[in-house]
């Protein structure tokens, strides 16, 4: 497994952890819970604030899987490994282990309260339960402290920039280069949006929908076909060749490759950047376009300096010299 995908898988590990057992959880005893539920409490352990159960479920994948991701970016931003940030991750699960105690919990309070129209009113949380929550986090935290000192991994920074050769191409001789790239992270990142967003749906909350739809264009996008030929640069999605993105040849000043890391790029997916933009798959090989227009374009794909080389063997082949200019 490559650095950066080991350090996000424990980053976010905890998160996701804790919103299965809350979902499990609601799932369990979901015949037995009030609506709405007891979801605050004062100082004496009686409830007073409520929250609807399908409100519940999207409160706790927002918390939950919201701040997953707040933590997992600062700490796969910073160029040092997670070795090197051991408060950060002990934080993130300390913060997980709480967060899911707590949710978990309230569940079983409003368990089996009383059928009548002031049942939820009943409900009790003791005092107590906020030491357990706290030992829970506390426990979480040390492993944290663990698996990031476990982490030897650093933050790939860009490599050395390589100037790509030619390839021994004969005039009005035809070639085309295509791979396949996929995204581990973007299938990720679609199916842990678009499952929460099945579970919400099904609980009767609008709002997974909204992350059903978001998953999906996730998910098409975690594989691509990226194509060059005397057209130019062309990637198109892995299930239809169109919608795509195309960069015509005489857009196409010079070719280069150079291996990169994802989040030097600005991380995954379609990022726009301080002087170009880029199509971002995985961390490694990559394809960078210097642009007429200035501004760079890359995309992130395998045997890049071929594609680099075919590229800039079309661009002197093709286009005309500047003294046959008309």
């Amino acid at each position: 497994m490559r650095p950066v995908r080991r350090r996000a898988l424990i980053v976010v590990l905890p998160f996701v952890l804790a919103w299965a057992v809350v979902v499990a959880t609601f799932a369990g005893l979901r015949d037995r819970l009030p609506d709405p539920l007891a979801t605050h409490f004062g100082a004496d352990g009686k409830a007073d604030g409520f929250t609807g159960t399908g409100a519940f479920l999207s409160v706790v994948t927002a918390v939950l899987i919201g701040s997953g991701l707040l933590t997992l970016v600062p700490t796969l931003r910073l160029t040092k490994g997670l070795a090197a940030q051991r408060f950060a991750v002990a934080l993130g699960y300390g913060m997980s282990g709480l967060l899911g105690y707590a949710f978990a919990s309230l569940l079983f309070a409003n368990a089996d309260a009383n059928a009548d129209a002031t049942r939820a009113s009943r409900v009790s949380l003791p005092l107590w339960q906020l030491g357990i929550a706290l030992a829970v986090a506390a426990v979480m935290g040390t492993l944290g402290v663990l698996l990031a000192s476990r982490d030897a991994a650093s933050a790939a920074g860009s490599g050395k920039r390589a100037a790509a050769p030619r390839l021994p191409l004969a005039k009005g001789e035809v070639a085309t280069w295509t791979r396949s790239v996929g995204s581990p992270v973007l299938l990720a990142v679609g199916a842990g949006t678009a499952l929460p967003g099945a579970v919400l749906v099904a609980v009767g909350s609008a709002t997974g929908a909204l992350l059903i739809v978001a998953g999906l264009v996730s998910t098409a996008l975690a594989r691509c076909r990226v194509t060059v030929d005397h057209r130019g640069l062309a990637v198109a999605s892995w299930f239809a060749p169109r919608p795509r993105m195309r960069i015509p040849l005489d857009r196409i000043e010079r070719a280069t490759s150079r291996e990169a890391a994802a989040l030097s790029l600005g991380g995954w997916g379609y990022r726009v950047r301080g002087g170009g933009s880029a199509l971002v798959f995985r961390s490694g090989d990559a394809l960078f376009l210097t642009l007429a227009t200035g501004r760079e374009f890359a995309v992130t794909v395998d045997d890049a300096a071929t594609a680099a080389a075919l590229l800039n063997t079309l661009i002197e082949r093709d286009r005309p010299a500047a003294g046959e200019r008309g």
